[in-house]
């Protein structure tokens, strides 16, 4: 079913309630730009320009992460690319937030707070979910983050079910964009996969069936599969057990013998200590020199030539994180590397080039890499179930909406 737009609506003097993705790179407890503040600052200029009364829901980080902030630095930054006022309310479903936004005037826009904060986003079979009766306050719901449509949370799986709903403009664009990726009219396909959510990277390793397909791994994900393939790597594989990730590895295992010849592992890397932040050089340690006293903070250049040699003939491209902790700029030699190399493929119209996470747009941004992609998505977990098939529950809970008489009464 068609989806709805901004198009298919009136929206002076409603309410919209907005669901963004604005969460980004944290360095020091400071939020850095991205790309998706400029991405969000389309939708909302336009309903504000329409005369909403704008209400926005986000997110940054997860509960027990070092970058799980309050939003009151996304709203400056959202405030900077709208040119528009924009308030932090520190609250959600209580009496604060409810008398703010029952007093907003046409073209008014408020950020609430982190939605992880409550379970009722984390469960939305949750006895008594507030979000029902938050709903009653709206008179739209705008699904603008396409990026984290693949979750099953309050945010986005319960408003529509109450509220008249469509998607945004960037959730518009990532759609019309990815239809024209396909897999299976490729004969050469590469994934680079790294950051550190290497539980979405697991139903990816179907595309390893055509054996010309390849997984090259980096960051967290390339730990644990040398982790899988019995290597010790020290502190690092301490480091993986005490943050849940021991769970994934009886998987790897398996897919690591299974497709040993396509799986493309790193060789080389760059450490200091345990505190990015505090590590002025890069020292450079082969895979030999393990189990170490130190953490990995990115792969080193025989990787990164190693990845280049393998990637050299392929149709088609996807990236999707950072080979490194790209925000410290000693860390980030890998994945500028990287991202020049494919630049220079899709200049040159030899392959067709997909990136994907806020992360490497961030790096793209910050580092003024030639940007010759057909399309840098902003996206993460949500693109790669999207290129491996998967119905996004975001959409799902959308064309519901859409449906006549399928809006439930409160």
């Amino acid at each position: 079913m068609k989806l709805k737009t901004l198009d298919n609506f009136s929206f002076a003097e409603k309410k919209v309630l907005l669901r963004i993705d604005i969460n980004s790179p944290v360095v020091n407890k400071k939020v850095l730009d991205s790309p998706r503040f400029k991405e969000s600052a389309e939708t909302i200029k336009e309903l504000s320009n329409k005369g909403a009364r704008i209400i926005i829901l986000a997110h940054q980080g997860r509960k027990g992460k070092s970058d799980f902030l309050p939003l009151n630095q996304h709203a400056k930054l959202i405030s900077r690319y709208t040119n528009k006022k924009v308030q932090y309310i520190d609250d959600l479903f209580n009496l604060k937030s409810i008398e703010k936004i029952n007093s907003l005037k046409n073209g008014e826009i408020i950020l609430l707070k982190n939605v992880r904060e409550f379970e009722d986003e984390i469960n939305i079979k949750l006895k008594n979910n507030r979000y029902k009766n938050f709903c009653k306050n709206f008179d739209i719901y705008v699904n603008d983050a396409f990026s984290v449509s693949h979750r099953v949370q309050g945010s986005i799986i319960l408003p529509p079910k109450y509220l008249k709903s469509c998607m945004g403009r960037g959730f518009e664009k990532e759609l019309s964009a990815l239809k024209n990726f396909h897999l299976k009219n490729s004969k050469k396909v590469a994934f680079l996969l790294g950051g550190s959510k290497a539980e979405d990277y697991l139903s990816l390793f179907t595309i390893l069936k055509n054996k010309k397909n390849k997984i090259f791994a980096s960051g967290v994900f390339a730990n644990l599969m040398l982790v899988a393939k019995g290597y010790d790597l020290g502190y690092e594989t301490k480091w993986l057990k005490e943050q849940g990730y021991n769970s994934l590895i009886p998987k790897l295992k398996k897919l690591c013998k299974k497709y040993k010849e396509q799986i493309i592992l790193p060789i080389d890397f760059a450490v200091n200590g345990i505190e990015p932040e505090k590590a002025k050089d890069r020292i450079v340690k082969n895979i030999e020199d393990f189990p170490i006293n130190q953490k990995i903070w990115d792969v080193d250049k025989n990787t990164a030539n190693l990845f280049k040699e393998n990637l050299k003939g392929m149709d088609s491209i996807f990236m999707k994180g950072p080979l490194g902790y790209s925000e410290i700029p000693q860390f980030s030699n890998s994945t500028i590397d990287i991202l020049k190399f494919l630049s220079n493929l899709s200049r040159k119209k030899n392959t067709f080039t997909l990136l994907g996470g806020g992360h490497l747009s961030t790096t793209i941004q910050k580092y003024h890499i030639s940007n010759t992609f057909p399309h840098i998505s902003t996206s993460g977990g949500a693109l790669i179930a999207y290129l491996s098939g998967k119905k996004l529950p975001g959409i799902v809970a959308l064309e519901k909406s859409a449906q006549p008489k399928r809006i439930r009464k409160f």
